[in-house]
């Protein structure tokens, strides 16, 4: 594997990324990880996923990004995402998010979808929360030392509901809703349902054994689900968006 640092901007946050390098013809995947994820979580997907071109990127206040005072709503994080596009030099590009960070993705989607050749939603529903003040306490219990408390407390002070269902049928590019199917899922069937009814062009894959850490415990039906679903895209490169 051949591993690249990268670094961009977005307004004047510096943002962290790495570059699974490759000149193969194959579609690239651009992955946001989730609430408090960071590049290097993904090493092991860009593995599996060789030769494919894979970018992961470590949002403002994670992982080695800067960690900027203030600035940290939704509208934030999807201008991260457009940062990064922007500056890596992605045109037609697969886009994965993880929890949290699908809605970013979905939320850049909906600004840029004719760019996306596909979409991977990792276990979330199409909205963004507002975040009570406990979200706080709870998040730094449960995540440890990759949750700056300045970041969470900054988090719940910008949150405030987005709501992205009923936009969903403006995406044009098939979308891939992946959920774990235990205890903890994100993805209720009912929300399931709303994806499938709304989006224009969609799959659901269930990983009966994985929860909402959906590489977990069984690694290979997440990463196979991931590759299969792109090969798709790969397979439809010369025809322009899929409907």
């Amino acid at each position: 594997m051949r591993l690249q640092e990268r670094w961009v901007e977005s307004g004047s946050v510096r943002l962290h990324c790495l570059e699974q390098t490759s000149s193969s013809p194959l579609t690239p995947l651009l992955i946001v990880p989730g609430t408090f994820g960071m590049a290097e979580d993904y090493l092991q997907e860009m593995e599996a996923l060789a030769p494919r071109r894979c970018i992961t990127v470590s949002l403002r206040g994670r992982g080695r990004s800067d960690v900027p005072a203030s600035g940290y709503r939704f509208e934030d994080h999807v201008a991260d995402i457009a940062a990064t596009v922007a500056q890596i030099g992605l045109s037609r590009f697969a886009l994965m998010g993880y929890s949290m960070g699908a809605a970013y993705a979905l939320g850049y989607a909906l600004e840029a979808s004719r760019q996306i050749a596909g979409i991977i939603v990792g276990d979330y529903p199409a909205r963004y929360p507002a975040l009570a003040p406990k979200w706080v306490d709870t998040a730094l219990e449960s995540m440890g030392e990759r949750a700056r408390p300045e970041v969470a407390r900054a988090l719940q002070r910008d949150s405030a509901k987005v709501l992205l269902w009923d936009r969903l049928d403006s995406i044009e590019c098939p979308v891939l809703i992946l959920r774990g199917g235990q205890p903890g899922s994100r993805v209720t069937d009912e929300m399931a349902a709303m994806y499938l009814e709304r989006l224009r062009s969609a799959d659901l894959v269930t990983l009966d054994r994985n929860g909402h850490d959906l590489w977990k415990p069984d690694f290979e039906d997440y990463i196979g689900a991931i590759g299969n679903f792109i090969e798709l895209l790969d397979d439809k490169s010369d025809r322009g968006p899929l409907n």
